[in-house]
């Protein structure tokens, strides 16, 4: 059998390593950000950011061994459609992930695996890849500040005056981390790009012309203390992005990290990803979720959810592409809500998306060990994945959703995305944490 084609990355000394970026390429610092590594940076302004219904040359997935059966599915869906690469934090992963993609059905021999110390599980918000402005040359990957899902927020929101408890809560930020595009970009051939933002790939919706989309509330908790006149002017720079929509908020159901929705409600979620709730099926045609009118009478979260998307709704309607053109907007019904009881406990092992602790909560609100809470999952049909001729779906039919309401999603699907062919996916394990199969894939652009 033909072995696989293996590529390592750099060492970390490799990558830190390296000519000053160019004049002009270095990017400003973020009041408060530490400073980067220095490494080689291009120009943005010879790239732009891809739609992500444009032509791909590759999938790339990340690999979690509790996660395994979710990505199985992913790459057996996805494979038939486009090249895939499959990013792991150390070499003893590749046979497991070798094994699990072989028993379903993949062809292991055509997928490229990539070994560096700085892979994460949900390779999408790792980086973002860009294609060239002039077709000679060749892709960029562009690397926000890393700020681990705003933990430092979070930490304060928590424990408010309280500095050494948010100091022990938000621990040390590994500044490497602020290198995982280029690590990422390596198995690309991709031109290193950056921004002094922080933020996430699954946090910024492009429609590849000059567009962006994000959710205000998101891109304020990663920055915190930068005014938004300053963070407008640095998502404008983004490679080819020219105008800007600010988004209300994004579900109740994606809370900021562990956190409560409303009563006894709690989730964990990333407080605001764009691909949870709002996303481009072409240039012009925006997919926006939309709660599940059966729950609004009886679920305290499903009407939170149409406040929110109420608001979108009526900011998408009267906006414009970059150029002049309105948006078509496609309400998409989410799926109904899937909850647990869980109690809170002191003893917990908050590693895992079941075990929940007073302690996660801020101190205000009175939580209790032993006390019970519900935990309702960070749902939606809109963390899907697009590939040339397919696009996979979280399907929850066999959660509670009444199959007819799946059929008519899947009606929504074909429209918006007429030619390719629609597979649904259980992917639940990964919306306790937040995620969602878009989360654990990230694409790379075809120089077409």
């Amino acid at each position: 059998m033909k072995r696989r084609q293996l590529f390592t990355a750099l060492s970390m000394a490799a990558l830190g390593a390296g000519c000053a970026p160019p004049p002009g390429a270095q990017a400003e610092a973020l009041p408060g950000a530490s400073p980067r590594p220095p490494t080689t940076y291009a120009d943005p302004a010879a790239y732009r950011l891809a739609g992500e219904f444009e032509p791909m040359a590759a999938m790339w997935l990340g690999y979690d061994e509790g996660h395994a059966p979710i990505t199985a599915a992913l790459a057996a869906a996805l494979q038939p459609h486009v090249r895939l690469k499959m990013w792991l934090a150390e070499k003893g992963q590749l046979d497991a992930a070798e094994r699990m993609l072989r028993q379903a059905g993949v062809k292991v021999d055509a997928v490229q695996f990539h070994v560096d110390p700085l892979a994460i599980f949900f390779v999408r918000d790792s980086a973002v890849f860009a294609l060239p402005r002039e077709k000679h040359h060749g892709l960029g990957v562009l690397g926000f500040k890393w700020s681990q899902y705003g933990l430092a927020t979070w930490c304060q929101r928590r424990h408010p005056s309280q500095p050494a408890e948010v100091a022990e809560c938000t621990g040390e930020l590994d500044p490497q981390r602020d290198l995982m595009a280029a690590a990422l970009g390596k198995g690309a051939a991709a031109a290193p790009l950056r921004t002094p933002l922080a933020l996430e790939g699954g946090g910024l919706e492009v429609n590849g012309q000059g567009l962006a989309l994000v959710s205000e509330p998101l891109v304020m908790s990663r920055n915190p203390g930068v005014p938004r006149a300053a963070l407008q002017q640095y998502l404008l720079a983004l490679p080819g992005v020219r105008k800007l929509i600010w988004l209300a908020d994004g579900l109740a159901s994606d809370p900021h990290l562990r956190g409560t929705i409303v009563g006894n409600y709690v989730a964990w979620g990333t407080g605001g990803h764009t691909d949870e709730f709002v996303r481009f099926a072409d240039t012009h045609t925006v997919l926006l979720a939309w709660p599940d009118e059966a729950e609004l009478a009886t679920h305290p979260v499903a009407r939170l959810n149409r406040q929110r998307m109420q608001r979108n709704f009526e900011i998408l309607s009267r906006s414009t592409a970059a150029d002049g053109r309105p948006l078509k907007v496609l309400r998409v019904p989410l799926p109904r809500s899937v909850e647990r009881r869980v109690f809170l406990s002191a003893a917990a092992d908050t590693r895992f998306s079941a075990g929940w602790t007073a302690k996660d909560f801020p101190t205000r609100e009175r939580r209790r060990e032993g006390q019970p809470v519900i935990q309702v999952a960070s749902s939606s049909y809109l963390n899907h994945v697009v590939a040339n001729g397919v696009v996979v779906v979280p399907g929850y039919e066999a959660h509670g959703t009444p199959r007819a309401q799946e059929q008519r999603v899947r009606a929504i699907y074909e429209q918006a995305f007429a030619g390719r062919r629609v597979v649904f996916i259980d992917a639940l394990g990964l919306n306790w944490v937040g995620g969602g199969p878009h989360c654990a894939t990230l694409n790379e652009p075809a120089l077409v």
